[in-house]
């Protein structure tokens, strides 16, 4: 009799994960290859996943030899054969063992994705096996995916340097290869916060002015997620503009005042970074007021007379981005700072709410600024 589905033969992955191969054996010698097959979790894997996952090469053997099961057809709900899972888990002897066996699953399998093991060695870091695929299995690290990415794209979107290096030589030519949206290894690196990477691939011979389908460069990509070190190696070593706009206008002062770098908009202004607008009439006070930064907006505002009252091209200020996007207080802020009076009258409300609040120690009795401005 089969096992039912995966929430009562859990315990047969438990085993597996745990070691207990003797376990499993005794619970499956009495079933037919379609009924161990039928055994599943939650992802739909089947035992020969687990078992390549971990390195049981004697209970792959078994499932294959004495109950005859073909991995070919074996497929988790994303479309990963045993050969991926081996892969993933640097597993070289299972993956020698699988391509022996089974003459359809090789080195360029795709799973849903177009992910081949090439692939998920060098995104999982599986080095041993990115060695075997590369010079025994003789891979094409020109190989795309579905979605464009190569090998390299994997790695070095994961900082792998030493996988990098193994593909970089076999193949150097794919160092500055673009996928389906454009984007180089070194974008990836720089996106992610790898610096020891992009200076890897530049050794390499990448180029960090390529752009993306949306007309960012590496400078963008290190700006738009806060990864102050690559840029500051970008703008000090490699001498990258500053103000290199994107196909929307935006210089990375915009990326990092949208994300509310405050410690990066001061880097880029100290480096002469402009205040412009991008393709839309949006400064990056406008950036950083639309997604609620208000120190970011501060820096901007005191540290480069960007005016407040500057209005894109649907006539909406910082402040009413700020506004729209329900961060009140930034706009009530920002509203202030563009009213000369309204700003006069606050500065002295606050010297008098601070006079006041000093005298009152009980909290209930404190003065509201809110109570003085409306006035």
């Amino acid at each position: 009799m089969a096992l039912p589905a995966h929430h009562s033969s859990q315990y047969l992955f438990n085993a597996c994960e745990q070691g207990d191969i003797e376990l499993i054996l005794n619970h499956i010698k009495s079933l037919s290859s379609s009924e161990i097959c039928s055994i599943r979790d939650e992802n739909q894997a089947t035992l020969v996943h687990y078992a390549c996952r971990y390195g049981y090469l004697n209970l792959l053997k078994y499932l294959f030899e004495s109950k005859q099961i073909n991995p070919s057809q074996l497929r988790t709900e994303h479309g990963a054969t045993c050969a991926h899972d081996a892969a993933v888990c640097d597993q070289i002897d299972i993956l020698k063992y699988i391509f022996y066996q089974c003459k359809q699953l090789q080195w360029n399998t795709r799973d849903e994705l177009g992910n081949t093991p090439l692939h998920l060695a060098a995104s999982y870091n599986s080095h041993n096996v990115l060695h075997y695929l590369l010079n025994q299995q003789h891979a094409d690290p020109h190989n795309p995916s579905y979605n464009g990415f190569l090998a390299i794209h994997y790695a070095s979107e994961h900082g792998h340097n030493e996988c990098i290096k193994l593909l970089l030589t076999k193949s150097p030519d794919t160092v500055n290869q673009q996928t389906n949206q454009l984007s180089t290894p070194i974008h990836l690196a720089c996106q992610n916060g790898f610096l020891a990477t992009v200076q890897l691939l530049i050794s390499y011979g990448a180029n960090f002015q390529l752009k993306d389908q949306n007309g960012s460069n590496c400078l963008h990509m290190a700006c738009g997620n806060g990864h102050i070190d690559i840029v500051q190696w970008l703008v000090e070593k490699q001498n990258v503009n500053v103000n290199e706009c994107d196909y929307q206008n935006c210089t990375p002062l915009h990326y990092a005042a949208m994300n509310g770098n405050e410690h990066l908009i001061n880097y880029l202004l100290d480096k002469q970074a402009k205040i412009t607008s991008d393709s839309h009439g949006n400064t990056p006070l406008h950036k950083a007021a639309e997604n609620g930064h208000q120190s970011a907006c501060a820096i901007l505002v005191e540290g480069t007379c960007s005016s407040v009252n500057s209005v894109n091209n649907r006539q909406l200020t910082a402040a009413d981005l700020a506004a729209n996007s329900d961060h009140l207080s930034l706009a009530n802020e920002l509203h202030l700072r563009g009213n000369s009076s309204l700003l006069q009258k606050a500065t002295v409300v606050r010297l008098v709410i601070k006079k006041r609040n000093v005298q009152r120690a009980d909290v209930s009795c404190q003065v509201n600024e809110d109570d003085f401005i409306d006035q």
